[in-house]
């Protein structure tokens, strides 16, 4: 058996390593890039495989200027008054380089300038967040067009993007349709939906629903729903 080697007094921590060391050592360090290459190649399949099925990444835009009330926000939420609107706006431009036809970035971003009343442009990103299919995004412009927020309003064309985004999982489109159908906000505009689709709607905003607020918001739709039907 090998004795082990002792160091000398000249052989410091500095001093370079006998060749047998450097040998293993270079073996070692070319073995660890080999790993860290195969890793990498991994993460970047595994991104792609992501991507492919629809599988969103939080981003920090997500972090700092998704709605709490979008059933299909990757972050929490953050409330109006909550939006650090210089910060989120960076954050959701740099997002939006990186997937530029996002629907859900393109909404929230949207917001950092519809808060900050620059109107023009945060329903410009509302649109080509409608545009991308986003429901939040179309529910958002549709509110916006039924009240004439910033714009002339609209009420079939809003109507029709509730539409759109109530078909979807997403909560208060679903509430919104229901209650002003009920009202006959929509009683001229020939929406391209039927009431018995909006009752299916109905049925199944229940298991949206999160917080307190939102399943008393859905027993009242569904109680005033109920209540039409008899």
């Amino acid at each position: 058996m090998e004795k082990p080697l002792k160091r000398s007094a000249t052989n410091t921590d500095d001093s370079p390593p006998r060749t047998g060391n450097r040998v293993r050592m270079v073996t070692t360090v070319f073995s660890l890039f080999i790993a860290v290459g195969v890793a990498m190649q991994l993460i970047a399949r595994k991104d792609d495989e992501m991507n492919a099925i629809g599988v969103a990444r939080v981003t920090e835009c997500d972090r700092l200027a998704a709605h709490p009330s979008d059933t299909q926000k990757l972050s929490p939420g953050v409330t109006q008054p909550e939006v650090n609107i210089p910060v989120a706006r960076k954050a959701c431009e740099d997002a939006l380089k990186k997937a530029p036809n996002d629907g859900r970035i393109l909404y929230q971003l949207g917001r950092t300038y519809f808060y900050n009343k620059d109107y023009d442009r945060g329903i410009a990103y509302f649109r080509q967040s409608d545009a991308a299919g986003y429901a939040q995004g179309q529910f958002v412009l549709g509110l916006i067009l039924v009240q004439g927020n910033g714009t002339e309003p609209d009420t079939c064309a809003g109507g029709a993007l509730w539409v759109k985004a109530a078909r979807q999982r997403h909560l208060y489109s679903k509430i919104f349709l229901a209650n002003n159908w009920l009202d006959g906000m929509f009683a001229e505009c020939n929406l391209p939906i039927t009431e018995q689709e909006i009752d299916g709607m109905a049925s199944a905003a229940e298991e949206l629903a999160d917080t307190a607020t939102q399943h008393e918001d859905v027993a009242t739709m569904r109680k005033n729903w109920e209540s039409r039907k008899r």
